[in-house]
């Protein structure tokens, strides 16, 4: 069963102007009938927007979990944040001690003189450098 844009747009909660922008945006593939309108497959549809739920139908429930269980996870996730907690000082030092070891070599470094282009040519004004450019290139 292939939904129009009306259908589409009640069984998603999206507007018609939505849907039709990603067909044409290519996020949905849908084709035309003869009639000229677009049939969308429910496939297609609720893989890029959302079902609405369905009156009457009941949400599956998440099994509640044990308190011994719930601690245990809790305690995992206690050492993890730790361990990384440790890895991430572990790495913030080593930058510093990179960051450092960078800075050191630069104040060791002697900064180049760049020459100065200006100095061995006089200022010249834009008729005469136009004038310059016209004879060199003919």
């Amino acid at each position: 069963m292939a939904f129009t844009l009306g259908t589409a747009a009640q069984a998603t909660g999206a507007a018609k102007s939505t849907i039709l922008r990603a067909i044409k945006a290519g996020r949905i593939s849908a084709s035309r009938d003869e009639t000229g309108q677009w049939q969308i497959q429910p496939v297609e549809l609720f893989r890029v927007f959302p079902a609405l739920a369905i009156p009457g139908a009941t949400a599956p429930s998440v099994p509640a979990l044990p308190d011994a269980t719930t601690d245990g996870m809790v305690k995992l996730l206690q050492d993890q944040l730790a361990d990384m907690r440790a890895q991430i000082a572990d790495l913030r030092e080593d930058r510093d001690h990179w960051r450092e070891a960078f800075e050191t070599t630069q104040r060791r470094l002697p900064v180049p003189a760049l020459p100065d282009a200006t100095a061995d040519e006089t200022p010249r004004s834009r008729w005469q450098r136009a004038w310059r450019w016209m004879r060199k290139t003919g």
